[in-house]
């Protein structure tokens, strides 16, 4: 299939033109192209403007047109896509449900017996905030560079119970939607 002509790009207008801004651009490019003018070389054949000026004029016709070049596009995102193996947008958008997570916290005796309170910084990967999780529509996304997650820390203050005893297992709350809890082994540092 053969890429249609950017009527836009030919008759200098932006896609979201209007109506009158088609038109006044036809005829200030028409103006130049017809015999006699002032300018030595026309920027376009006239049968072009004429072609382009019909087809954006025309609400049905120019609906026809923006998704051909809508088509177009998606093609070549397409090609560039697999080109680069970027996932797909399903896998993208499929939904992810937060789990916990787990992990180890050594103490000393003293600080098993005594308890108190240990601010723990977790990294965490959530779904990039800027994009929505899909990585970008059609260019990679700045903030997670088209990876649909970006990677942070969550600080966590952890409460540990006086006279915590080796290989004791407990979970900590989060308000973090990306991680609602945390599923802690204490393991006590032999001297």
């Amino acid at each position: 299939m053969e890429k249609p002509k950017d009527y836009y790009q030919l008759l200098g207008v932006p896609r979201d033109a209007t109506p009158t801004a088609i038109r006044r651009a036809f005829r200030r490019l028409a103006r130049a192209c017809r015999p006699g003018a002032k300018i030595e070389k026309a920027p376009v054949a006239l049968d072009e403007l004429q072609a382009a000026y019909e087809t954006l004029a025309d609400v049905d016709r120019r609906r026809r047109y923006d998704e051909q070049l809508r088509g177009q596009e998606h093609a070549g995102l397409a090609a560039w896509s697999s080109l680069r193996r970027l996932p797909s947008t399903e896998r993208l958008r499929r939904p992810v449900r937060p789990t916990s997570l787990t992990g180890e916290i050594v103490l000393g005796a003293r600080e098993a017996r005594a308890g108190g309170v240990l601010s723990l910084d977790v990294p965490v990967t959530s779904p990039c905030e800027a994009c929505g999780g899909t990585g970008g529509h059609g260019l990679d996304c700045d903030r997670c560079f088209g990876e649909g997650k970006v990677a942070r820390r969550l600080p966590v203050p952890v409460s540990i119970p006086a006279g915590v005893r080796d290989g004791e297992v407990f979970q900590v709350r989060t308000d973090d939607p990306a991680v609602p809890s945390l599923v802690l082994t204490v393991h006590l540092r032999r001297a």
